[in-house]
């Protein structure tokens, strides 16, 4: 079966084109052919079709294969070249190859035309498919390095010394470099020493063991930031470099500190909740206790009283006064009791009524000096918010009596728009705050934990600053309706 081809003759002389198409014939091809003898009929038959080869004689009286070489190679410099010349030099061979011309030999020899124009059209396929492949590589390679230069991961590529060879610009930026400066660096020269000899025992894991590898680790950034990274490492194969190391990594820092605060407060609530029945059956206790060894053994002295009054038959005499001190010490008792469970003046006058009770009583009864300011304080409050903060002053100068060892109490509460301001300061020994943090997360004091919680539940923050030997104050800013907080 006869292979189409179309060729372009540059030949002045119609004969020596017509017996190259009847050689190309004999050699198996279905010629479709044009022949032309100037620079403009060259021209226009370029424009008009694409031609699979283009024969020219070397030496024409209005023209010259070279200039219709320059021509052809100018329109497309893909389209095989043959010369084909009655006489031709070694030198003036070597000038057209190097011109471009694919192949030439003389008019002599023309049988060898169809071998020739066989071997060139398989070469200039090739020579296409080859130029094909090239620039599916470059487009390729440019849609990486799109890709890498826009991937908000930091990536990159190490050789079999574990030695960057490829980066991507945010894997440098975290570093404060460019991809150019760490070409060739290691994991040294970037991290700490725990850091950099853990990456590259992770690094000589996946090279070894030819395994994906998933770690999460600390790195320290160029703000000396310590960022914690989820890292993924896998083998490839460098052409001529041999086995590397590609990895490329996710900052969790925010995710994992969101977890860590997650669990925290999930532990915080869970000591809180066991920290409220403890906190209930102490009242219990306390209450039964008041109720049973205070209360009941002065009804029972007053019971004999009344007894004995019953028997003289007599009102005067020391068991009636020692009757009604009994019955005055049962109702200081009684309020005492009541007050501690909850005052009646929160619920009858309000918070600033109650608080300055509170604070008025229970500096009295240890000794120490009591001071209650209130400003910009306009009716009651919402129940929640009173008793919110009525709790918090009665746990705060609970823990101030307990274990100050202060001279004096301050007491201030302000409302500031849609704020309510509270501060409770002493001047006692104070603490350290971050140990009473950690123990109360760890179970063994909760005074903190219970003032801050209850704030939060309202939607309010608490702050404290103290030292040992300078004293504590508990600031609260708490709303004047609560907030609702949703999980």
């Amino acid at each position: 079966m006869s292979i189409p081809l179309r060729v372009l003759f540059v030949e002045d002389m119609e004969e020596d084109a017509v017996l190259m198409v009847r050689e190309l014939k004999r050699g198996g091809f279905e010629p479709s052919w044009q022949r032309v003898d100037d620079e403009q009929a060259l021209l226009a038959a370029l424009h008009e079709q694409r031609w699979d080869i283009v024969i020219s004689d070397y030496s024409m009286p209005m023209f010259s294969g070279v200039e219709a070489l320059k021509l052809v190679k100018a329109d497309n410099d893909q389209t095989p070249f043959i010369i084909v010349s009655g006489v031709i030099g070694e030198q003036t061979a070597v000038e057209v190859m190097k011109a471009g011309a694919q192949d030439y030999f003389l008019k002599s020899a023309i049988a060898r035309l169809p071998h020739a124009v066989d071997r060139e059209l398989r070469d200039a396929q090739a020579r296409r498919k080859q130029r094909a492949s090239a620039q599916a590589l470059r487009e390729m390679q440019a849609r990486f390095n799109a890709f890498m230069n826009a991937a908000p991961m930091p990536t990159w590529i190490k050789d079999a010394q574990l030695r960057y060879s490829y980066v991507n610009p945010a894997q440098s930026a975290f570093y404060g470099m460019t991809p150019h400066d760490m070409d060739g660096m290691t994991d040294a020269e970037l991290m700490t020493t725990g850091a950099a000899e853990a990456s590259r025992e992770y690094d000589r894991k996946v090279l070894v063991e030819k395994c994906e590898l998933h770690t999460q680790e600390t790195v320290f950034d160029h703000n000396h930031n310590a960022r914690i990274l989820d890292v993924v490492r896998f083998p490839i194969s460098g052409e001529g470099k041999g086995d590397m190391v590609a990895g490329l990594a996710i900052d969790v820092t925010e995710r994992e500190q969101s977890r860590r605060e997650l669990e925290l407060a999930i532990q915080r609530q869970q000591l809180l909740s066991s920290r409220v029945i403890e906190v209930q059956e102490r009242e219990r206790q306390h209450l039964a206790r008041g109720l049973h060894d205070d209360v009941g053994q002065s009804l029972t002295a007053l019971k004999i009283n009344l007894e004995t009054i019953k028997k003289t038959g007599t009102l005067e005499g020391p068991s009636l006064q020692n009757g009604i001190d009994i019955v005055t010490a049962v109702l200081a008792q009684v309020r005492s009791l009541s007050l501690d469970l909850r005052p009646p003046q929160l619920d009858n006058l309000g918070l600033i009524a109650a608080l300055r009770s509170y604070v008025e009583q229970k500096s009295k009864l240890a000794n120490v000096n009591g001071w209650f300011e209130s400003s910009g304080h306009d009716g009651q409050l919402h129940h929640d918010i009173e008793n919110t903060a009525f709790r918090i002053v009665q746990e705060a100068v609970t823990n101030i009596l307990r274990h100050a060892k202060c001279q004096n109490i301050w007491v201030k509460i302000d409302r500031q728009q849609d704020q309510l301001y509270l501060s409770i300061r002493d001047d006692g020994k104070g603490f350290d705050i971050e140990r009473a943090r950690s123990n109360a997360i760890s179970g063994t004091s909760f005074g903190l934990l219970n003032m801050e919680e209850r704030a939060v539940l309202v939607g309010g923050s608490m702050d404290i600053t103290s030292a040992p030997g300078a004293g504590t104050e508990i600031v609260m800013h708490l709303p004047v309706a609560p907030i609702v907080r949703r999980m």
